[in-house]
C-alpha cells in the first residue's frame, strides 16, 4: 500500500467510526441501547482498523483485527443496559477515538 493510499483508507475508516458514533448518539436518545452499544463497537473496530493501517497493517477480517489488537470480546447475549451506562460508553468511546487520531496523525505526520 502506498503513503497515499494508506492515508486514504485511514481517513476513511475514521469517516465510518464517525458515522458510528453519531448514530449510537441517536439511539441512545431513542431508547435502542442494545443497537447503540454495537454502533459504539463498530466505531472502535474501525479506530482500530485506521491504527493498524498507520502501523502497515492490514487486517483481512473482523477477527484478523481483534486478534492482532489483542482483544477478546465478549458476546454474553444477556446483560443489563441503561441510558446512563451508555453515555459513559459513549464519552470512553470518543476518548478512544481522539486518543487513536492523535497516535496516527503522529504517525502519519
Amino acid at each position: 500500500m502506498t503513503d497515499a493510499n494508506r492515508r486514504i483508507n485511514v481517513a476513511s475508516e475514521f469517516v465510518r467510526a464517525d458515522e458510528s458514533m453519531r448514530a449510537a448518539s441517536l439511539l441512545v436518545e431513542a431508547g435502542l441501547l442494545h443497537d447503540a452499544e454495537s454502533r459504539l463497537y463498530c466505531a472502535i473496530y474501525h479506530a482500530a482498523i485506521a491504527v493498524l493501517l498507520t502501523e502497515g497493517v492490514e487486517p483481512r477480517s473482523h477477527a484478523g483485527t481483534v486478534s492482532l489488537l489483542g482483544l477478546h470480546s465478549d458476546y454474553g447475549r444477556d446483560f443489563p443496559l441503561t441510558p446512563d451506562a451508555l453515555r459513559e460508553d459513549l464519552e470512553s468511546c470518543e476518548g478512544f477515538l481522539d486518543r487513536a487520531r492523535g497516535g496516527v496523525a503522529k504517525a502519519l505526520g
